[in-house]
């Protein structure tokens, strides 16, 4: 009894010292963002979850007043994450796509480089400790 009492104990104060999974904080920076024109949807997804509704992390800015807004998400594992930002300039849930592409306002990594639909591969970025991202917001054209 003595015995099985101390081996629970010891395997206690092993886990409670274990070192914790590696992880960092991801400060992301929105610039060109369209004041008061809707709620801001900004996420953190993994290869699994990329251009679907999951996230690793989200964080909903309710109708920011300035152009350029930044979060941090906090304790994010270290791994491999794309950033996607909706912008529902119509307020209306749901982010909509247009004839011509989104009719919404979207960022992500590398999107001012991109051309044709994205990937997990071209835009994501790998995180090891912390990091800051800075990318402009995009609107259509007809959207003002």
């Amino acid at each position: 009894m003595i015995r099985r009492s101390l081996c629970a104990a010891t395997a206690l104060v092993a886990m409670a010292t274990a070192s914790p999974a590696l992880a960092g904080d991801v400060t992301v920076t929105l610039t060109d963002v369209r004041p008061d024109a809707g709620d801001l949807y900004i996420s953190l997804q993994s290869e699994d979850q990329f251009m679907q509704a999951a996230a690793v992390a989200g964080e909903k800015v309710v109708d920011p007043q300035t152009d350029t807004v930044t979060v941090t998400f906090r304790d994010v594992p270290d791994g491999r994450y794309a950033m996607s930002v909706w912008h529902d300039i119509n307020g209306d849930g749901t982010f909509n796509m247009g004839p011509h592409g989104p009719a919404d306002g979207w960022s992500m990594i590398g999107a001012d480089d991109l051309r044709g639909m994205p990937t997990f591969a071209r835009n994501s970025f790998a995180l090891s400790g912390s990091v800051s991202l800075t990318e402009r917001v995009h609107y259509p054209e007809n959207s003002q």
